[in-house]
């Protein structure tokens, strides 16, 4: 029953990737669409852009959720590859909590310099 769980994690993960992504896509690189709904994408690219919208609450919670959906989405998908090549319960303890631990590591990594700008 527990893999039920996280495999339906994954599936939601999956979609809100997608949502998430969809986000980020459209307001950073699809300049056109934004201007025909009449929203100004002010070079969304520039340096300057980016550190403003990383300090804006609801953006940098979007890119440390993006990171969230992402890693765990990606990660668990390679746990099972990995299962599917190996049988030794020990071997995928192993992996397990190697991977665990670069999940863990790659988030904090990944959500330090938002975390920064937002306390500034």
């Amino acid at each position: 029953m527990k893999n039920a769980y996280l495999w339906l994690a994954q599936l939601v993960t999956g979609i809100l990737v997608a949502v998430t992504l969809g986000i980020h896509m459209v307001w950073m690189h699809l300049d056109n669409i934004l201007s025909a709904l009449g929203i100004d994408a002010n070079e969304p690219t520039s340096w300057s852009s980016m550190i403003q919208r990383s300090r804006d609450i609801v953006w940098a919670t979007l890119y440390i959720a993006l990171l969230a959906f992402v890693l765990y989405h990606a990660l668990y998908g390679l746990r099972n590859i990995l299962f599917e090549l190996v049988q030794s319960r020990g071997i995928r303890r192993a992996v397990t909590w190697g991977i665990l631990a670069f999940g863990i590591l790659a988030f904090a990594w990944g959500t330090y310099v938002p975390v920064i700008l937002l306390i500034k």
